[in-house]
């Protein structure tokens, strides 16, 4: 066989499409480390040293404005070291590699098939997790996903940026690609929103 006619199945498979020779792997443990992360994230965001993230600083963030609900406990609207830490410590205590999801992609309220999205881990988190990405079907839903080359039946815990593009002609707007605000924590616990990415085309 020729190495283009062996490569087919693999690029058949990075592209979404299932295959029933192919069993999706589950990731490696990832070691999340509370007070590292909480470190990070505040080094990044924390502009005015306050020890608070607030919400210009949250709203820089696509993955912690989106996951605030299961981080801010005290619902003051702001994110402390106490909490970012303890929203991490669970993370850790969870003990989960991968968190089964499935990612549901409409553009102006129709399911959108063929967009391909990116999960891409936010700066603090880079070193943790990796880059995932899925296509949609044609219900514009995403089950399976790929990281690395490989299938995986989910995506690590973590917080992402999120990137939608598409190969079919649509236009997507740069506020959800090249200039995203997407941001999502996929975790599965208290507060974590579910994957569904309602886009407009304006």
């Amino acid at each position: 066989m020729s190495p283009l006619a062996r490569a087919i199945p693999v690029l058949i498979l990075a592209a979404g499409c299932s295959s029933s020779s192919t069993t999706p792997e589950v990731h490696s443990q990832a070691s999340y480390d509370p007070d590292a992360l909480t470190a990070a994230a505040f080094a990044e965001y924390d502009r005015d040293k306050n020890g608070t993230l607030e919400k210009a600083e949250i709203d820089a963030c696509p993955a912690l404005k989106g996951a605030i609900t299961g981080i801010d406990t005290n619902r003051d609207g702001k994110i402390s070291t106490d909490e970012l830490r303890a929203r991490y410590a669970s993370y850790a205590a969870a003990n989960t590699a991968t968190v089964s999801v499935v990612v549901t992609v409409t553009l102006d309220g129709a399911p959108l098939p063929d967009a391909t999205v990116l999960f891409v881990p936010e700066k603090f988190m880079e070193s943790i997790i990796k880059e995932t990405s899925g296509k949609t079907g044609a219900d514009g839903t995403i089950s399976t996903f790929t990281s690395d080359g490989k299938q995986f039946v989910g995506i690590q815990p973590g917080m992402y940026r999120v990137r939608v593009t598409h190969e079919g002609g649509k236009v997507i707007p740069a506020k959800y690609n090249t200039q995203t605000t997407l941001g999502v924590e996929v975790f599965g616990g208290r507060g974590s929103p579910a994957l569904t990415f309602a886009l407009t085309s304006r």
